[in-house]
């Protein structure tokens, strides 16, 4: 059975939350230890977990990174600032992976790949699964960059990538498999009337037995469009067609209160234009058979 590799990243903001992310990794945080406490950490083995880098203590991981800062000139910084990035490399608790080798491959990695301070990394083998913390300092040209460095969606899809093939592949680590964005609401809306219509002309069946049938399918059509054999909706397909309707050329209304006769002082070569462009007066409200209120969402949990 493969293994799969498990890389997660968060930011660190608040005050003094260097300090506080510290002495969790480093144990210091009694609160925390025994089942008593509804932990997930075994304080018998706590003797088992290795600093790989950095201080032995919270409070010197906290005094490394202000003198970092310091040295910067870095004095003043919003409430909300990115201040550390904490990044979890975790293996399956049963793998035969030479875990020395592993997690301080890790590391460097990390090292080389955000090109920051790195402040501490200490691996746990005090709770379910082996796991390693990093802790880094978004310090880069004299400003802190955190925001920057973790980046969106897509730089965080590649930040897996280039850690799967730099370190993961070579320890037999299949990659995380990655959670396809889900189609926004107008897209579901657009691809459930498509298969109306589909079923519409081919089923026989009226609408209202048509809309309680495809009700079940307004979280995820795709899987209904693809056994009906139709392409789902882009955004841009839907943007292309607002843009169509709204500049479709449309005859212009007649003056009110006449009929075949011309308006007075009206030249009939001076009559209105044959046709307008953009948004026309007019256009008949169409009622959506489907609403799509409720976005889906997704939880993830990884060790701490």
């Amino acid at each position: 059975m493969t293994n799969t590799q498990f890389l997660r990243i968060k930011k660190l903001t608040g005050k003094a939350i260097i300090e506080v992310a510290a002495r969790h990794n480093h144990r210091e945080i009694l609160a925390e230890l025994g089942q008593a406490s509804g932990g997930r950490i075994n304080p018998t083995q706590t003797k088992f977990n290795l600093i790989l880098h950095g201080h032995s203590t919270a409070a010197a991981v906290a005094a490394d990174a202000k003198a970092l800062m310091d040295a910067a000139g870095i004095k003043l910084l919003r409430k909300d600032a990115v201040l550390g990035l904490e990044i979890i490399f975790s293996l399956p608790s049963k793998s035969t992976i030479d875990q020395g080798r592993f997690f301080n491959d890790s590391v460097q990695w990390a090292s080389q790949y955000f090109a920051v301070p790195i402040l501490s990394a200490i691996v746990h083998n005090d709770e379910a699964v082996p796991h390693c913390h990093v802790l880094l300092l978004p310090l880069v040209n004299g400003r802190m960059v955190g925001s920057d460095l973790m980046g969106g969606r897509s730089k965080l899809l590649a930040m897996q990538a280039d850690f799967h093939a730099k370190v993961g592949q070579g320890y037999g680590l299949a990659r995380q498999a990655v959670t396809q964005k889900p189609a926004s609401a107008a897209i579901r809306k657009q691809a459930l009337e498509s298969a109306l219509e589909v079923l519409k002309a081919n089923s026989g069946l009226s609408d209202a037995i048509l809309v309680a049938l495809l009700a079940p399918h307004t979280i995820d059509p795709a899987p209904l469009l693809a056994a009906l054999g139709i392409a789902m909706p882009t955004s841009k397909a839907i943007k292309s067609n607002f843009v169509k309707m709204m500049t479709k050329p449309c005859k212009p209304e007649k003056p009110i209160g006449f009929r075949k006769s011309k308006p007075i002082g009206f030249d009939g070569r001076a009559a209105f234009e044959s046709e307008q462009t953009l948004s026309c007066v007019g256009f008949d409200k169409v009622a959506a058979p489907f609403s799509l209120s409720n976005e889906p969402t997704g939880v993830s949990n990884g060790p701490q």
